[in-house]
């Protein structure tokens, strides 16, 4: 079930752009979606698409499924990206890498977007 104020990033995933909240009062990206801007309170909000090139701030190997339903999945990586052309955005999501010991924080990722089985888009990243 998708929550209505993630809509436009997910209308954007299937054009296979990646896209943020954006205000045009302030000029300010935010992240997590909501009806006002949080710097100016505006409602002056628009889903602005971006590059997509981020870079990795921080990173988790998930060695444990907590859902059974992702068990198969294991192991795989969960990191924090920040954008240049998005800033104040830092989105939480998964990375695609081939080999999880050759991240570093630093390191440029890019979007990858998947629609699995008519599902929602997904968007993940791999290393650039």
């Amino acid at each position: 079930m998708m929550l209505p104020e993630f809509a436009g990033f997910f209308e954007n995933a299937a054009q296979q752009r990646l896209a943020f909240p954006y205000c045009r009062r302030c000029a300010n990206f935010h992240w997590y979606p909501m009806p006002r801007c949080p710097q100016c309170r505006s409602r002056d909000i628009i889903w602005r698409s971006i590059e997509g090139r981020g870079e990795l701030v921080s990173f988790s190997h998930v060695m444990h499924a907590f859902d059974k339903s992702r068990s198969d999945a294991l192991p795989y990586v969960v990191a924090l990206v920040k954008f240049a052309d998005a800033p104040g955005v830092n989105l939480i999501t998964n990375i695609d890498a081939p080999a999880m010991d050759t991240l570093q924080v630093g390191d440029s990722v890019v979007p990858v977007f998947r629609t699995d089985d008519g599902e929602q888009p997904m968007v993940e990243f791999r290393l650039a």
